[in-house]
């Protein structure tokens, strides 16, 4: 009795302790990771996640074409170089106000995105709800438009317009995520290398949340010098990513990159992070290589302009062709059916996969290894064929 009363204490005690459930459940509960990612439209948006806390499993079914995703900038970056004082930023909270204003009064309701605004520490969400509420009182468009989104639904589920901390957006989801990093210069113009819950233990956990919490964009308002946030991107060496610090600034440094498109940069920062997530990569065999070198010279000849892939997940295609009607893919191309061990069964390769890549490449095609050098003028022609169509 005596010994089980001490093993009931100190189980009391761990739980008292224990910084989140989360914490908690990986000392009693089996360890199982993400596999496939379908929130966000745009791969840019998990990308980071996939590489710094994924290593590269993430399997994600969004596909763009560079230029569209140069134009749509999945994630914007606002350089507000305002001041931190009193443990607030308030440059950034008026400009992220501007920012709902623009978007809520340039679109119709029904067109809005829906959005969250998600700050570094409470007294800077604290400080935003109140610069939105003073502006609210004098524009009478703006206070419309607000109350509207503070009951926004989505096919019945609550996308309510929110401002949060950092601490508090788990299983949130927004079309648009916006954040006020917060922290930056004093008025000394210091900047102090103490991010709140963001600097402790765990803090790069909390990072992953809220960077995945947008479903279309991020946009970053933000005060940070980037090189001095830590020395991960800024240092010769290459060290891991360890404290929470070197996440942050490995975060930002992605973006801007991304801001700015770089996005053979940003592919670069991720590698640095080890994970494989939208990194370059080769194939799983040379004769695959070989066999869709051959496939995109068919094409070239045929006066397509075929992009080769670079991804090695489940949704990975070794060719696609853009569409010149609407910028995006039309058609996928596969060389031989996909090998990944989530395709190992007939009905995931050829039913469920070709069902979710829909959504952002309409159709796909493959040629078959076999077909391709034993009737290969037939099997060139099903090619070219498919191809065709996109101009039809």
């Amino acid at each position: 009795m005596v010994r089980q009363q001490r093993v009931e204490g100190a189980n009391r005690r761990e739980v008292k302790d224990c910084e989140d459930l989360l914490a908690l459940a990986q000392g009693v509960l089996p360890l199982a990771t993400l596999g496939i990612h379908y929130r966000s439209k745009f791969r840019h948006l998990i990308a980071f996640s996939n590489a710094a806390f994924y290593a590269g499993r993430l399997s994600v079914p969004a596909r763009h074409p560079d230029t569209e995703v140069r134009r749509a900038r999945p994630i914007e970056v606002i350089r507000a170089d305002t001041l931190y004082q009193g443990q607030c930023n308030s440059g950034e909270a008026d400009r992220i106000v501007g920012l709902l204003r623009e978007t809520w009064l340039n679109d119709s309701p029904a067109s809005r995105p829906t959005i969250g605004i998600v700050t570094f520490n409470l007294k800077q969400a604290d400080l935003i709800l109140e610069r939105i509420e003073t502006f609210a009182e004098g524009d009478e468009s703006f206070r419309a438009a607000c109350e509207q989104e503070l009951q926004r639904t989505q096919e019945g589920e609550d996308m309510r317009f929110f401002v949060k901390n950092l601490e508090n957006v788990q299983g949130d989801e927004r079309d648009w995520i916006i954040f006020s990093t917060t922290f930056g210069r004093d008025p000394r113009g210091v900047f102090r290398r103490n991010f709140g819950v963001l600097g402790q233990q765990g803090g790069e956990r909390r990072l992953n949340v809220a960077v995945t919490r947008a479903r279309e964009k991020v946009v970053l308002v933000t005060s940070m010098p980037v090189a001095e946030v830590s020395s991960f991107t800024t240092g010769g060496g290459r060290r891991p990513a360890h404290f929470p610090r070197d996440f942050l600034q490995a975060y930002l440094d992605y973006a801007h990159k991304l801001q700015d498109g770089d996005l053979a940069g940003a592919e670069t920062s991720l590698r640095t992070l080890g994970g494989s997530g939208a990194t370059t990569l080769v194939r799983h065999a040379a004769s695959k290589r070989c066999f869709a070198v051959e496939v995109a010279e068919s094409l070239r000849r045929d006066g397509h302009h075929p992009v080769a892939g670079a991804d090695v997940d489940a949704f990975a295609l070794d060719l696609a062709l853009v569409d010149s009607r609407t910028g995006l893919f039309g058609l996928g191309i596969e060389c031989d059916p996909p090998r990944h061990e989530l395709l190992t069964a007939a009905r995931a390769r050829e039913l469920w996969r070709p069902r979710v890549l829909q959504r952002s490449v309409p159709r796909l095609h493959r040629v078959w290894s076999r077909a391709w050098y034993h009737d290969h003028d037939a099997e060139e022609r099903r090619l070219l064929d498919a191809a065709a169509s996109l101009k039809t």
